[in-house]
């Protein structure tokens, strides 16, 4: 089926004018269609949900409605414009379904695209990631008072740190493919650190840390921002939206936005953390979600700075010893070289964890 095709089955008014793929992004396909209504441009978002990587669409997508709608009561109650803070999901036409799906069995979905909105993959401006910080920050302020255990598992154990760790210990000791002498060094850290990493889970487990609503993708480049003022508007990206701790959402954010370099460049003695990078989003995070977390959670931030870092280099590492087969490679040895970053960013998340704590502590 067209796009067109596939917009025809959604409660999209109008005409339709065109359509232009959108290559951001490595996980759906994404496209920007435009439909004139009595002379008037609309645009939306379609995607197809990749179902290699979400087993179950139809969860995922009741998920997001549920997110979004609670979100959107909670914009308006506060004064805020719903069509630029919050994502607009549109049902489908037969049974006004948050989806549909095509001749193949693919699932399609359909956003309202967000007026004068910008994305960036990457940025160095302080003032945008501490915008972003605060996007994020507010995205979960919204989410107090649901029921993070409603939701379902979008991706089972994502960011289970101790799961993680028992698919490496696994990995090590089957090493299919004989690669664990080349990575010793590597995999002895990692167990080393192994008790430190998986703290904020068993934390997490006890119910030390209440389990909330969190995003799970805190990258900056799901965050839209107004062309014009640079102001942060919705989060994007919403397919891992599920039950976690608010630290995964603040550690996965630094651990992507304050690292000096991306995260799979081999020049690991350049990689640190930056922390006016770290200051800027912790700003903005913190400042938007100090009066509703707990003061256990507070302590428990930059934990998961250096969980969510050793999260992924493990994952990292657990995919080169199983023959490369999750994460997407462009050359033999690219998921060492992602591990040994991330591992080069936990060791200086250790050095530099009394700064990150008063810093912190500034603007709890």
């Amino acid at each position: 089926m067209t796009i067109k095709e596939i917009c025809s089955l959604f409660n999209v008014k109008g005409k339709y004018v065109e359509c232009k793929e959108i290559p951001t992004g490595n996980i759906n396909s994404t496209y920007a269609v435009t439909f004139d209504l009595e002379g008037q441009k609309n645009k939306y978002v379609v995607q197809r949900i990749n179902k290699r990587v979400f087993l179950n669409p139809e969860q995922v997508m009741d998920n997001i409605v549920r997110v979004t709608d609670f979100v959107c009561q909670k914009v308006k109650e506060v004064g805020i414009d719903d069509n630029k803070f919050v994502l607009h999901v549109l049902t489908a036409k037969t049974d006004e379904k948050p989806f549909v799906i095509d001749d193949e069995g693919e699932y399609w979905r359909c956003y309202c695209f967000i007026p004068n909105a910008v994305t960036y993959d990457a940025t160095t401006d302080l003032g945008i990631i501490e915008q972003a910080g605060g996007a994020f920050g507010r995205f979960q302020k919204f989410l107090q008072g649901f029921d993070a255990k409603t939701l379902y598992e979008s991706i089972p154990d994502f960011h289970d740190t101790i799961v993680r760790y028992e698919a490496l210990h696994q990995a090590v000791t089957l090493d299919p493919f004989d690669r664990a002498k080349k990575v010793s060094e590597e995999i002895e850290y990692c167990f080393q650190i192994e008790e430190k990493a998986t703290e904020l889970q068993r934390l997490l487990r006890e119910g030390v840390i209440p389990l909330r609503v969190t995003h799970n993708d805190t990258k900056c480049n799901n965050v839209c921002f107004d062309k014009i003022t640079g102001e942060a508007l919705a989060v994007l990206d919403l397919d891992t939206v599920m039950s976690g701790a608010v630290a995964h959402d603040f550690g996965d954010a630094i651990r992507f936005v304050a690292n000096t370099l991306i995260e799979d460049d081999p020049n690991v003695d350049e990689v640190a953390i930056d922390m006016e990078k770290y200051e800027a989003f912790t700003k903005g995070f913190v400042g938007e979600i100090k009066d509703v977390i707990t003061k256990t959670e507070k302590a428990t931030l930059n934990l998961g700075v250096f969980a969510m870092t050793v999260e992924l280099a493990i994952r990292f590492l657990t995919d080169y010893l199983l023959g490369d087969k999750y994460f997407k490679t462009k050359y033999p040895g690219h998921n060492v070289d992602r591990t040994r970053n991330q591992l080069a960013l936990a060791k200086d998340i250790l050095l530099k964890g009394d700064l990150m704590d008063a810093i912190l502590q500034k603007y709890c």
